[in-house]
């Protein structure tokens, strides 16, 4: 509110709407691209607050006045894919995947050099169980724009979910001819190999991913530690967990690293203080310590993930 000290009133210092910045738009008081990144904020703003349709209603205005423009220019068209996209992400992050499959291919049809269409639509794909479109998505992203990692390692797991392991086994080292020390590639290949298959030499390739040990993800941290304790340098994969661990203190996958890497060293008052540290963080909450165990799996394995389910059970801490 404002005071009596005080010539501005509150209302011109919000975050303006999202059916504001869309009238601007139509009346060219400003350009999209000025206003793209407010216009998106807002949109996610009006869906969060229960206001899809009206969201989606107010962006459909400005896609039909970009669709009416004659003689649109490069920019005008790009400003129309956008607007196409930013509906079928919402739909996207509505659960709505049907509609969010057509309206970005709309924006394809629009501008198909633009790489997170592509990325979007794979992961609407991805959503209804489409692999197959999913992966296509994929792989034309990565030829649109070969430069996003995630999006090799994304596609790496859909075709080992398909049981494709040669198209796998290329993608990952399409990955490694790019980023030779990208640990969750490597990790990917040597898992692999680490099964009886593939012809990569694992110690060499292991070699390489421990090289890496400074500005770690903390999936990375953790798949740094798994592989130093497959060479058997279980301690020093605690050490350097703690260690890391210290920088990140509120991350607690790394006391579920701990608990594995102490139950193979058969240290099993540190692996239950390890685990009582992980229900700590996580407030005791089974939904929340579920997610942190699956991605406990994505490194470990689904084995190792299930004994430490079966730990926490014993323990009565789930």
């Amino acid at each position: 509110m404002a005071t009596a000290d005080s010539d501005v009133d509150d209302t011109e210092t919000q975050d303006p709407s999202l059916g504001r910045l869309c009238d601007d738009v139509l009346a060219m008081r400003a350009a999209y691209d000025d206003v793209a990144e407010q216009i998106e904020d807002a949109a996610y703003f009006e869906y969060e607050q229960g206001g899809l349709e009206h969201a989606v209603g107010l962006l459909t205005g400005l896609a039909r006045f970009f669709e009416g423009l004659r003689n649109k220019n490069e920019e005008m068209s790009r400003d129309l894919a956008q607007v196409y996209l930013l509906i079928g992400q919402i739909y996207l992050y509505a659960g709505n995947f049907e509609e969010s499959i057509a309206w970005i291919n709309n924006s394809i049809v629009v501008d198909d050099m633009y790489p997170v269409a592509y990325h979007s639509l794979a992961l609407a794909f991805r959503s209804i169980g489409d692999e197959s479109m999913s992966i296509k998505s994929l792989e034309q992203e990565i030829r649109v724009a070969p430069g996003n990692y995630y999006t090799y390692l994304l596609l790496a797991d859909l075709y080992e979910k398909i049981g494709d392991f040669a198209r796998f086994e290329d993608v990952l080292r399409r990955l490694l001819e790019r980023a030779p020390n990208n640990i969750q590639g490597l990790h990917k290949l040597i898992r692999r190999c680490e099964r009886g298959a593939g012809g990569a030499d694992v110690e060499l390739l292991r070699r390489r991913l421990l090289e890496n040990d400074s500005d770690l993800s903390r999936i990375e941290a953790v798949i740094r530690a798994y592989h130093m304790a497959q060479a058997g340098r279980e301690q020093e994969a605690v050490e350097f967990l703690e260690a890391w661990g210290g920088e990140a203190p509120d991350v607690s996958i790394n006391h579920l690293a701990n608990a594995h890497f102490y139950g193979k060293m058969r240290l099993h008052s540190k692996k239950r203080r390890e685990l009582s540290l992980f229900r700590i963080k996580n407030h005791a909450r089974e939904d929340v310590m579920e997610i942190k165990i699956n991605e406990f799996a994505s490194v470990f394995g689904e084995e190792a993930a299930e004994k430490i389910r079966r730990s926490l059970r014993v323990a009565g801490m789930v």
